[in-house]
């Protein structure tokens, strides 16, 4: 929930950042139907935008979850299955080959998410949807 803001301020920054000539071009060519400016302008628009602020909303979530995951609280421990927990335990106990093998883990799901789902997004972001000034 606290990761919304990071998109929503990216949305609004990318309507921020459309030309206003643009606006005025869609309004001569675009006959006044407000579905097609969504559709054709603002929309496709702000998609960089949103991507950056989803990239970065989804870090900020899974950090979060990692961090989660493991908490002490009152001289007990509070502890849930999962890689932050596993990560957090072995810091806490110096169980270094376990701590190096949870963060490789780690690293290589940030890897794998960054080639297969941010790196084509990105991409089409900055081809088909990147607006350009000459």
């Amino acid at each position: 929930l606290g990761t919304c803001w990071l998109l929503l301020f990216n949305v609004i920054a990318g309507a921020q950042a459309i030309p206003r000539e643009l606006f005025d071009v869609d309004a001569v060519f675009g006959a006044g139907r407000r579905s097609l400016r969504w559709t054709k302008l603002i929309l496709p628009a702000i998609f960089p935008y949103f991507l950056t602020g989803l990239i970065t909303a989804a870090g900020g979530a899974w950090n979060a979850s990692i961090v989660s995951e493991y908490v002490s609280f009152q001289g007990g421990v509070l502890q849930t299955v999962g890689l932050g927990a596993i990560i957090s335990s072995a810091s806490v106990s110096g169980d270094y080959p376990m701590l190096l093998a949870a963060t490789l883990v780690m690293s290589l799901l940030v890897l794998i998410t960054n080639r297969l789902v941010w790196g084509p997004l990105s991409e089409l972001a900055n081809t088909k949807y990147a607006i350009t000034t000459s």
